[in-house]
């Protein structure tokens, strides 16, 4: 019996370690950089707390060749209070938080592609700030979602929705899951499934930009 409940408590105790590792290390990826010099009709947008989603955000870019532009949300440190603070708003269904992000004119270009993780199954918190604070003046709207759960239609059409009264034409809605916090695809598995799935939603947005990569 002393060896079943030690065996728990480790096991649990690696899981609190793994748990902890997931929300509070930064995941390294490549640094992007344009190839074309001509202005960027595509702007990829992304929030990322712990580095996941802008990897991706990342193969997103590279595969239009667009400009990317990433948010920051001091509320969220990169630590357990960071975390359970996101969880707790998410929770709480909250739309708005401080972000922070380089100046940019949406008039600029044609397709907007939002890329975020997954909070209590809809898009973060400062990815719905983000809409909330711009004009998509008719502009042609994507949204990827990674994560370790899932998305609900309910929880992410209220972000749809959002887009919509901020004058976007949403085209579609895609989630990639990485796994659970126990086992997590590689980045480059997860980066390969949203390349597939830009390529198969090409004839979506043919007529407003054309990917470098066929």
């Amino acid at each position: 019996m002393l060896i079943i409940i030690v065996s728990i408590i480790i096991g649990i105790a690696v899981l609190f370690l793994w748990f902890y590792r997931t929300q509070t290390v930064w995941v390294e990826s490549e640094p992007y950089q344009r190839v074309s010099k001509e202005p960027a009709r595509t702007l990829v947008v992304v929030y990322s707390r712990t580095g996941n989603t802008l990897g991706a955000a990342k193969e997103v870019a590279n595969y239009f060749d667009a400009d990317l532009l990433k948010i920051e949300a001091p509320l969220y440190s990169r630590d357990l209070k960071g975390q359970q603070l996101a969880a707790k708003h998410a929770d709480e269904e909250l739309t708005t938080t401080p972000i922070e992000h380089d100046s940019v004119n949406l008039n600029d270009y044609d397709l907007i592609l939002l890329c975020s993780p997954t909070w209590w199954y809809r898009p973060a918190i400062p990815v719905f700030s983000f809409v909330e604070k711009h004009d998509f003046a008719g502009k042609s709207v994507f949204l990827i979602m990674t994560g370790n759960s899932r998305k609900t239609d309910e929880h992410t059409g209220k972000f749809e929705d959002l887009v919509r009264e901020k004058n976007g034409n949403l085209l579609d809605v895609i989630f990639i899951r990485r796994g659970r916090i126990y086992w997590q695809k590689t980045p480059m598995q997860v980066n390969k499934e949203v390349l597939n799935a830009l390529k198969d939603r090409q004839e979506m947005w043919s007529d407003l930009t054309e990917p470098k990569n066929d």
